[in-house]
């Protein structure tokens, strides 16, 4: 999509609307895009969302403005059907955008699920080695050799837990960060809205 095309369907969307109306709600994006420039404006489209939405905003907040400002029942009436529109345009957007909400946060507990597992696993490593080491250090006065095996198995255990769990902690630590960056960044665009 285009410029010249989210505005055309912002007009079809808002068609029903006052000129002065849609007039000031395409101005108001053409100079969204104007700020933008040609090289963010597909930034920009990813802010603004689809013009059904925006459509659907604008149709309601005039609804609602409207019925404040204006006492006749003939024009209440035409506010009304003006805002049912809106909520007949708003179901396409709103599941989708709940979809995409949905399977954003699965796959995020998905991540830290698996993280956590193998953070499990190493401290399970790290447990599996202490009790082979004690099993070891156990049968010392029955093989030598046998106590070397455990000790070594359960050092390598050892090892190799504590190689897990570290790797684990700091990529924890990297997801977790880039995550709280994420949410604050999509946070502050909402409020510069």
């Amino acid at each position: 999509m285009n410029r010249n095309e989210f505005i055309a369907e912002l007009k079809k969307k808002l068609r029903k609307l006052p000129f002065d109306e849609i007039k000031e709600a395409v101005d108001y994006y053409e100079g969204y895009f104007d700020d933008a420039g040609i090289e963010n404006e597909q930034v920009a489209f990813e802010e603004l969302g689809s013009p059904s939405t925006i459509a659907s905003q604008i149709i309601a907040n005039f609804a609602v403005n409207k019925v404040d400002t204006e006492k006749s029942g003939k024009k209440s009436l035409h506010l009304v059907w003006l805002v049912i529109l809106a909520l007949f345009a708003a179901p396409i957007a709103v599941p989708i955008v709940l979809s995409v909400g949905i399977v954003v946060i699965a796959l995020i507990f998905s991540l830290f699920s698996i993280l956590f597992s193998f953070f499990i696993a190493g401290v399970a490593f790290i447990g599996g080695g202490i009790l082979s080491i004690v099993a070891g250090f156990l049968v010392i006065t029955q093989s030598i050799p046998t106590t070397i095996f455990y000790v070594g198995i359960g050092l390598a255990s050892l090892g190799i837990g504590m190689a897990i769990v570290i790797v684990i902690v700091k990529l924890s630590q990297i997801c977790f960060n880039w995550l709280v960056k994420k949410i604050g960044n999509f946070i502050l665009r909402r409020k510069q809205k």
